[in-house]
């Protein structure tokens, strides 16, 4: 019951949608230093749901081309329906939100049911303790240096 009232509150109230790239490492050529030189590769995007909460947007100077605004922007995916389409947020994948990118930063995932961890609990029920949600905390990318294209309509 509670699964299902949080995943109806989510998919069909809600409807927050978002386009996520996973991080393709195969494809990602790494220098010795361990930085993509040729830039990041990302797999197709999945569309998801969730819960967003926007951080107010900061203006940075940059020393070559005047200010430059950035943004910190949280994301509350279900973590069942991440199984359910198979991600696993990590950091570095991109979550895109109305034509913006924001590279993930830190991934969350301490929210669990009755607040009972389920693999380290000793004689807990397999109805208690599941793992709930993926909160992840993100920061505004550019778009040049994300090497992501946008497919025609």
């Amino acid at each position: 019951m509670f699964r299902k009232i949080n995943n109806e509150l989510i998919e069909d109230v809600i409807q927050q949608e978002v386009e996520y790239y996973v991080l393709s490492l195969q494809n990602t050529q790494a220098n010795q230093y361990g930085e993509a030189a040729q830039g990041k590769s990302y797999y197709k995007p999945v569309r998801l749901t969730c819960l967003l909460e926007r951080g107010d947007q900061t203006y940075v100077a940059d020393d070559q081309f005047g200010m430059d605004v950035t943004q910190q922007m949280t994301f509350k995916f279900l973590r069942p329906k991440l199984k359910e389409v198979n991600v696993l947020p990590k950091a570095g994948d991109i979550v895109e939100v109305r034509g913006l990118y924001y590279e993930l930063d830190q991934i969350n995932e301490n929210q669990f049911i009755l607040g009972k961890d389920n693999d380290y609990g000793k004689s807990v029920g397999p109805e208690f303790g599941d793992s709930w949600s993926d909160i992840c905390i993100g920061h505004h990318a550019r778009v040049t240096r994300l090497q992501i294209e946008k497919g025609r309509p």
